[in-house]
């Protein structure tokens, strides 16, 4: 648990005024859940607890209710005691997403180096003989009966 976590008593709580400390925008429940990969209901019931109490602003977004930090010297205490504060526009770089998966916020999918999975074979086609052509020929009769060639790779819809 972070310092700011022991401060406002809950991770989900740090975790929420934190984001919202980090940008300028306002932020729906949901982003804020995957950037810390949290559970989007406890997201929303701290958000509408910080909102009861006047610290976020709730505004109508083009996907939903978005929320915004209100309070200046709770931002500032947030990104002081905050041990990963970046801005939003660094979390949307390259060198963001690096930092986020060298940290461990970022899942990887399991993978081994060991042994071939037994499910697929290389030695063995996966397809049978003749099905590419026969799908190339299907495609080609479908796309036939959609549109009719007026030029060099023009088009028109039939």
């Amino acid at each position: 648990m972070n310092n700011l976590a022991k401060l406002l008593g809950s991770s989900t709580r740090a975790n929420v005024v934190q984001a919202l400390a980090m940008t300028e925008k306002p932020l729906s429940a949901y982003r804020v859940s995957k950037m810390y990969s949290s559970n989007i209901s406890k997201v929303y019931i701290e958000m509408k607890k910080l909102a009861g109490l006047g610290l976020i602003s709730v505004v109508k977004g083009r996907r939903g209710l978005e929320y915004a930090l209100i309070d200046t010297n709770l931002r500032a205490l947030a990104l002081k005691l905050s041990p990963r504060s970046i801005t939003y526009d660094e979390w949307c770089t390259p060198e963001g997403k690096a930092r986020r998966f060298r940290n461990g916020l970022i899942k990887v999918p399991k993978f081994s180096l060991g042994k071939r999975s037994r499910s697929v074979s290389v030695s063995r086609p996966t397809r049978m003989k003749g099905e590419l052509s026969t799908l190339a020929v299907l495609a080609r009769s479908k796309f036939d009966k959609k549109y009719r060639r007026i030029g060099d790779r023009e088009y028109a819809r039939v």
